[in-house]
């Protein structure tokens, strides 16, 4: 007796006649690549057929994988940052002029002024920023990290990172407690005088730890911390203990009056090491590029208007779209997908090792970025989600990277 077997491939009405026939088909998951769009399975085809590429990604991953990133000191973001000069200001995303900050990013932006004295109010701060007497830049072309709607203005703490293969350096904000913060998106006098304990108290006890312990590595605490159960992204709460543990013994010698200053800004804060750790991996993902043809991400991020993209192959190249409302989320009592605003943070760098262009146009899926929410209409965190790339900068990016046929580069 022959057994008759029958195999399906993403048909699903065949599937159904078959079993109202009393046949249950073997169903094969399967798509033809980039969902059978013909001018991306073109695009798709020189860039598997490119061995400059192929040589290039290589590289690139090595550079990755030898990255080897470490936290060695911290301090006013104006004295540690090249080119963060008086008056201007850095954002998470890529590139967004003031008339278009959506409202989280522009309360942080507001706070920022306000902390540095330029203006004495919030309109009056509102009013610089419109006469284009603040310069605002996008974080990422100044070696910073700046998760959420965090910021960094020249008074403000910074991290110090430095990628000890390589040499790149790389900073980010020190995060204040979740409740009122900063970079939450809220503007107001807690948060300013958050930002000034940081800059005052808690940045000289971290120097003086460090001037105990030395550089941290922050691949072994990233290591340590995911084996303890944190996902890198959003839980951090292993990461800040490990983080403390480190530096424990250094502010005890030589920085015990930062205890409290410290304490306050990381008890109960369970994402204090999330800017450090999204520093380290900017440090790292910096070293890839300019790596002539490489098709690797090297950088996703969003402003809270638009999400950019960067290859390793098409360094300082911003590819932009809309920026998403996160979605797959899990909102806190009382708010909704209504009340968020869109997708906003450096912290998706922290999600890129490794991530090829050329496989996203190929399963028609872009990076998905485990992300926070914070409110459109009023500041604060409201849940968590997950923040899906738009697929369309992705293949502008490889399109620009790879010649057109018949062109040469």
């Amino acid at each position: 007796m022959v057994a008759l077997v029958i195999t399906t491939i993403d048909a699903p009405r065949e599937d159904a006649a078959l079993r109202a026939q009393g046949v249950q088909p073997i169903t094969a998951e399967w798509h033809p690549p980039a969902r059978g769009d013909l001018a991306t399975v073109a695009l798709l085809t020189r860039g598997y057929a490119d061995g400059d590429l192929e040589a290039a990604n290589r590289e690139a991953i090595e550079r990755l994988q030898a990255a080897r990133p470490h936290l060695v000191g911290a301090g006013l973001a104006g004295d540690l940052i090249p080119g963060l000069e008086n008056h201007t200001i850095l954002h998470p995303g890529p590139p967004v002029e003031w008339q278009h900050v959506g409202p989280p990013l522009r309360r942080s932006i507001i706070c920022a002024v306000l902390m540095e004295g330029w203006a004495a109010d919030a309109d009056a701060a509102a009013a610089l920023l419109d006469r284009g007497e603040v310069a605002l830049m996008p974080a990422h072309a100044h070696g910073v990290a700046a998760p959420m709607c965090a910021v960094l203005s020249p008074s403000m703490a910074a991290w110090a990172v430095t990628d000890e293969t390589s040499g790149i350096e790389a900073w980010a904000p020190f995060i204040d407690p979740e409740d009122g913060a900063l970079w939450t998106g809220n503007q107001t006098v807690a948060a300013i005088r958050r930002q000034r304990l940081l800059a005052d108290r808690v940045v000289p006890g971290i120097e003086g730890a460090l001037s105990v312990t030395g550089p941290i590595d922050l691949v072994a605490i990233a290591d340590e911390a995911a084996a303890m159960g944190d996902d890198g992204v959003v839980e951090h709460r292993a990461a800040t203990m490990l983080l403390i543990r480190a530096l424990f013994d250094g502010l005890a010698r030589r920085a015990l009056d930062a205890m409290p200053p410290i304490s306050a800004m990381a008890s109960g804060n369970d994402r204090f090491a999330m800017p450090l750790l999204a520093a380290g991996a900017h440090a790292a993902l910096q070293a890839t590029l300019g790596v002539p043809r490489s098709s690797l991400i090297a950088a996703i991020t969003s402003n809270g208007t638009d999400v950019g993209v960067m290859l390793s192959g098409l360094p300082g190249a911003w590819f932009t779209a809309p920026a998403p409302i996160p979605d797959l989320a899990e909102y806190v009592e009382g708010s909704s997908a209504v009340d968020a605003a869109p997708w906003i943070g450096d912290q998706g760098l922290l999600e890129l090792v490794g991530v090829d262009a050329r496989l996203c146009l190929d399963h028609d899926e872009a990076p998905a970025v485990a992300t926070g929410i914070v409110a459109r209409g009023h500041a604060g965190w409201i849940g968590e989600g997950w923040a899906t790339t738009p697929i369309a900068p992705i293949r502008d990016a490889l399109m620009t990277l790879l010649p057109a046929p018949g062109t040469t580069t």
